[in-house]
């Protein structure tokens, strides 16, 4: 077993999302759901609360959270317009009346201030060059005493099973194009450290690991993105490695709830 510690230098010449909206990236992301992705949220959610998700991608935790909180609603936001009309899509194909999706930016959101009770956000940090501005932001549109729910992988304690040196290497070319692209692949283990920077109370924490135990979907997920990038050494080795007797990652997301005082 290897710990993927090294970090690649930050250089933040652009914010770009890395994963990018292929086919294959927008499966990848719906298979996520409130259960299995932001369980830690689910003792947070009560009938009637307001709730906002920040980067909501295609939905498919929003519409997790907006059953538990009937007759209360929830607001997906995301910066892609295709991701809002996928996920709308979906919400009207469930019949579910109490989601809505909108098409924003985290670092200038389209609500007034106090709109919310809950701000969730899962995998966006990570791709953030600014992450305490967007923090300003959540904190802005939420009320007093209102919690915050933030949720990112920390790369550094990821683990490969029977790695070879080659997708070692494209594991860390993958992150250095993330990091290059203005992220964060250690965002995980920040986020308590920046929401203590923007005035949140640091009420829980906790971490998670998500073992891909069909190594070569994640592997063709990073392979796509390090090839767009004109990396296809990288994305060869990695799908090379993931077909491997024995072959495995395990990914370590890290979470933290927070407070926004009544002051």
């Amino acid at each position: 077993m290897q710990t993927l510690t090294e970090e690649p230098p930050r250089t933040q010449r652009r914010e770009n999302y890395t994963p990018g909206y292929t086919q294959n990236a927008i499966a990848f992301m719906s298979g996520r759901t409130l259960d299995t992705h932001a369980e830690f949220v689910l003792p947070l959610l009560d009938r009637g609360l307001e709730v906002l998700d920040a980067g909501c991608g295609p939905g498919t935790i929003t519409q997790g959270i907006a059953q538990h909180v009937l007759p209360g609603r929830v607001t997906g936001l995301d910066l892609d317009p295709a991701q809002v009309a996928r996920a709308s899509r979906l919400a009207e194909g469930l019949e579910q009346t109490n989601v809505r999706f909108t098409t924003g930016n985290v670092y200038e959101l389209p609500f007034a201030d106090a709109s919310f009770d809950l701000v969730f956000s899962h995998a966006l940090f990570e791709h953030l060059s600014n992450p305490r501005s967007a923090l300003a932001e959540l904190r802005r549109v939420l009320r007093p005493g209102g919690l915050i729910a933030l949720c990112s992988p920390d790369w550094d304690a990821f683990e490969m099973q029977a790695p070879t040196p080659e997708a070692e290497e494209a594991i860390r070319t993958y992150r250095r194009l993330q990091e290059r692209n203005g992220g964060n692949t250690r965002a995980g283990n920040h986020l308590e450290t920046w929401l203590n920077e923007t005035e949140f109370g640091i009420l829980q924490r906790g971490e998670s690991f998500d073992t891909y135990e069909t190594p070569s979907r994640i592997a063709t997920y990073l392979a796509l993105q390090l090839d767009a990038a004109g990396h296809p050494g990288a994305a060869r080795a990695l799908v090379d490695w993931s077909t491997e007797p024995g072959a495995s990652l395990t990914g370590c997301w890290r979470y933290v709830v927070g407070i926004k005082w009544n002051r």
